[in-house]
């Protein structure tokens, strides 16, 4: 399971990076995100399983919401199976199902099978380039945050979204939500599917705008010191984890906080913190995040429909959004509202 390497790694991400940004417009991410065209009933999606290896009864199950449900053909390698310890494969296996799902000619999106971990593992060797050429869209969450930062970083949109092993126990409303995204077909009303995310209560009051990035804040922090650390700066946060205690959401925040990632953040969206309370007196996962996220003084919101739950709605990262964040007294609940869908 040895690393790649890094082949020049660094001086080849510093020019990616460098292409076409403005540091003074979005924290140092391309003015005009790039938007994948949307997808449509019967296109070819490639599935790849970048992290960990998955249950294939779970794996089934999802390939036939995208089938049946989405009108999708899905498409994958034989070896998508394969283990090695806890990776789908060893590195090279990943990297090159990943770099024939950017090149299939045929292929219009491409979905993670789970997210699990060893996503971060593939950055070295992953060159952004052709999709920024032939736009496809990336869809998964969790582990997968590390390619959707990559990707968002060189100014393409990616949507944040279930992985194929979830979409089997998604809800009827959470899969309409996700098509909505794929297809572009976003309603006019703004709490129609596609259209943005409702919270449940104000961490701290305020609006703001900005491109929304960000995933599991386990990763966020893991690629603290990366080459391919984000910039959070004039951005909308959004960030969800899973199993993670009290005091390790306080070690991540703590972190972000103390390298600069947090500095000039726009806003903070929390979405689910799903099993991270303490054991033993050792707090409640939601109790620490909202205390630190207040602390960063911008307009907050907790309780986003999305994360590690059966209910996971997508939301497209890169792509500018709006967060409301209302005061005791105001009208109209917390909420983030999608202001560019993920494609175009």
């Amino acid at each position: 399971m040895g690393l790649l390497p890094p082949s020049g790694t660094r001086q080849r991400d510093a020019a990616n990076l460098d292409r076409g940004i403005d540091p003074g417009r979005g924290g140092g991410y391309p003015p005009g995100m790039r938007r994948p065209p949307p997808l449509r009933a019967g296109d070819v999606v490639r599935v790849i399983a970048p992290g960990s290896g998955f249950e294939p009864a779970h794996f089934e199950a999802g390939l036939r919401v995208l089938r049946d449900r989405l009108g999708l053909e899905p498409r994958f390698r034989d070896d998508i199976t394969a283990r090695e310890g806890y990776l789908a494969g060893d590195d090279r296996r990943r990297l090159a199902e990943w770099t024939e799902a950017v090149d299939d000619p045929e292929a219009r999106a491409i979905f993670c099978a789970r997210g699990g971990y060893g996503a971060m593992r593939l950055l070295p060797g992953l060159d952004p380039a052709p999709l920024l050429l032939r736009p496809k869209l990336l869809v998964g969450f969790s582990d997968v945050t590390a390619l959707h930062a990559r990707l968002n970083t060189a100014g393409l949109a990616t949507l944040h979204g279930p992985v194929v092993t979830q979409l089997g126990r998604a809800p009827a409303d959470a899969v309409a939500h996700l098509e909505a995204l794929l297809l572009g077909a976003v309603p006019s009303r703004l709490d129609g599917p596609g259209r943005g995310l409702t919270g449940t209560a104000t961490i701290r009051p305020g609006r703001a705008s900005g491109p929304l990035l960000g995933g599991s804040l386990t990763l966020l922090a893991h690629l603290c010191g990366t080459p391919w650390q984000p910039s959070l700066r004039g951005a909308i946060l959004f960030f969800e984890d899973v199993g993670e205690r009290p005091y390790k959401l306080d070690r991540y925040l703590t972190q972000l906080r103390l390298s600069g990632a947090l500095d000039g953040v726009a806003g903070v969206a929390v979405g689910q913190l799903t099993g991270c309370d303490g054991e033993d007196g050792g707090g409640e996962g939601a109790a620490t995040v909202r205390r630190l996220v207040a602390a960063l003084g911008v307009p907050a919101i907790e309780g986003l429909p999305a994360g590690h739950e059966d209910r996971n709605l997508a939301l497209p990262l890169g792509p500018r959004a709006t967060l409301t964040a209302p005061a005791p007294g105001e009208a109209g609940p917390p909420r983030l509202q999608f202001d560019e869908g993920a494609t175009a």
